[in-house]
Order: structure tokens, then C-alpha cells, then sequence
């Protein structure tokens, strides 16, 4: 199954994992009773009929501060936003559909995903934009898959340069995101990442509905004279083709290979990566942190395989 490559590459200290897990339970104690407290406080505040009048609204927004604190340790939450933001999948003679990968359009024509979601036993051949479930895609548009190339350094590495294009067969209806310059995104501290895959920590469920998270960038190279070996080595990245964003319960997990990250340009939101994998000091599958693909460091790809097709890309 193509899925967001999270592998543990080392092997962790008994007692530092169980740091970690109990300074989380901790932060999360925390903020479940800064959340009742609240709520308690605003109904002392009110009484009588007004309590009466209120009190369906008061919980409804109890339920939804809760699952915000409670939310699975991926921290995403669903979303109908980013009708840019796709399925990929193969759809087979039947005409069943075996979703399995995220992708991004960037061109009425045009899809990028990761590059390990290009898998010749079971090829991509369809998409599904402005979609948020797989299991409702009545008001979704499919449009299926010309061509998919991979980028030929993938096919090497089998690690950077994590990008495929898909061209489609006939333009999306629904608008494209335009791409993040390098200054844009050298210039980003926060990132959206979007994407529909599992949301537990150990990546054994919920793929197939679309979320998203905002996290923090971590480590990303913004001048050409910035020394990052030990992030490199620590992350096991290549600065120059990828970035590093999330951690801490904040991330994207498996089903969200290929999916975009968004960063906010004076109010307009724009691409500027693509889930790849996790970090090398990821001790679980999912929640650790991520390696995004750089996808100005690697358009000249996009471009080419655009002119092989006919589209001229700005």
C-alpha cells in the first residue's frame, strides 16, 4: 500500500519514551481542566432562565473545546476546506476505487503526489478533488489519470526528491493553488498540512477523511550559508530538496503521501511541499514530525513533464 513512509530508524531509550509519554498525558491533563474550568465558570455566570436558555449551547461548545483537547495525537480535525487537496487511488474494471494516496493540484491539469505513491503493481489512475470523505464523493470530481511520472532522483535514492505528476486527462473544474516561491517559503514559520490519511499514532485508522493541522516549521534551509548538518543528521533530511515540519502530537501520518502543505502569503494560500516521510528520531510511526518535499527545490521536474504534455507552466 502506498502510504507516508514512517519508519523507526533507531532504536529508543525505554525510559526517555516513557518521558515523553507522560510529560504529553500531563499537557494534556492540563488542558482538559483549563477547558472545564471555563466551562464552569461560564455557567456560574448565569442562572435562572437564562441557564435554562443557554444550557444546550454550553455543552455544544463543551463537546467541541473537548475534542479539540482530545483529539487523536496526530492533532488534526476534519475539514471541508482545500477543494485542491485530492485523493489518489486506482480504480479497477469493476469501477471500485482503491483509495490510497493524497495529492495536490497545481494546474487545472495538473496533480502532484509523492513520489513512492507511483507504484507500478498497483498505478494510480484516478483522482477525487473537492472531496473530504472517501465514502461521499456524490458532489466530488473525478477526473481519471493520462500520465504519472516520478522524479528520476527518487527512482535512485528512493528517499529525496519525493514527487510524482499526474496529468489528467481533462482540466479540473475545481481552481488550482498556485505554488510558494523560495522567499515565500523561506520566509514561513507556521504550515498547513492537509491530507486524508490515518490520524492515530500508530497509523492503524482513519484514512480516507480529509484533515488539517497547523505545526510549526522545524528545521529548513533559508540561506544558502545556513549550517544545518546537525539537523540534517538529526532528521535525517536533505536540507537543500526537503524541510522539516510538526512533532509533538502535531503531524501527518500514513494516506497523507503526496498531500500539501500550505503556507499563507499576505492572506493567500499557496503549496509549497509534499508529505514525504518521518523523521529518522520518530519514535512512533505518526506524531514525531515530518519530512516535506520542497516542491520549488524540484520544478524543474514539474515542468518538464508539463511541457512533455503540452502545458506551459508560468
Amino acid at each position: 500500500m502506498c502510504e507516508k513512509c514512517k519508519t523507526q530508524n533507531r532504536a529508543s531509550d525505554g525510559d526517555s519514551d516513557l518521558r515523553v509519554v507522560v510529560d504529553r498525558l500531563a499537557k494534556k491533563q492540563e488542558e482538559l481542566a483549563d477547558v472545564l474550568q471555563r466551562f464552569m465558570n461560564g455557567m456560574a455566570e448565569t442562572s435562572g432562565p437564562t441557564r435554562a436558555a443557554t444550557a444546550e449551547a454550553d455543552r455544544s461548545t463543551l463537546v467541541r473545546a473537548l475534542s479539540r483537547v482530545t483529539a487523536r495525537i496526530v492533532g488534526g480535525h476534519p475539514t471541508t476546506g482545500f477543494p485542491n487537496c485530492c485523493l489518489i487511488g486506482r480504480r479497477s474494471p469493476n469501477g471500485a476505487i482503491d483509495w490510497f494516496c493524497t495529492g495536490v493540484l497545481i494546474h487545472p491539469s495538473i496533480v502532484l503526489t509523492a513520489g513512492h505513491c507511483f507504484i507500478q503493481t498497483r498505478q494510480a489512475n484516478v483522482v477525487a478533488l473537492n472531496a473530504s470523505d472517501q465514502n461521499q464523493l456524490q458532489n466530488a470530481e473525478l477526473i481519471n489519470i493520462r500520465r504519472m511520472a516520478v522524479h528520476p532522483r527518487y527512482q535512485q535514492t528512493h528517499k529525496l526528491s519525493d514527487m510524482s505528476v499526474a496529468i489528467l486527462r481533462k482540466a479540473a473544474t475545481t481552481a488550482p493553488v498556485p505554488v510558494a516561491s523560495t522567499a515565500e517559503l523561506n520566509g514561513a514559520t507556521r504550515v498547513t498540512l492537509v491530507g486524508f490519511g490515518n490520524d492515530d499514532i500508530h497509523s492503524t485508522r482513519g484514512f480516507g477523511v480529509k484533515r488539517e493541522v497547523e505545526v510549526d516549521m522545524v528545521s529548513i534551509r533559508r540561506a544558502a550559508a545556513d549550517d544545518l548538518d546537525a539537523d540534517e543528521q538529526k532528521f535525517g533530511y536533505e536540507s537543500d530538496l526537503e524541510f522539516v515540519a510538526g512533532g509533538r502530537g502535531f503531524d501527518t501520518c500514513n494516506g497523507d503521501s503526496g498531500g500539501p502543505v500550505y503556507i499563507s502569503v499576505g492572506g493567500a494560500t499557496k503549496v509549497a511541499g509534499l508529505t514525504s516521510r518521518a523523521t529518522d528520531d520518530a519514535v512512533n510511526p505518526c506524531g514525531d514530525g515530518g519530512i516535506y518535499t520542497r516542491i520549488d527545490a524540484n520544478f524543474d521536474f514539474v515542468r518538464q513533464i508539463a511541457n512533455d504534455a503540452g502545458i506551459q507552466l508560468p
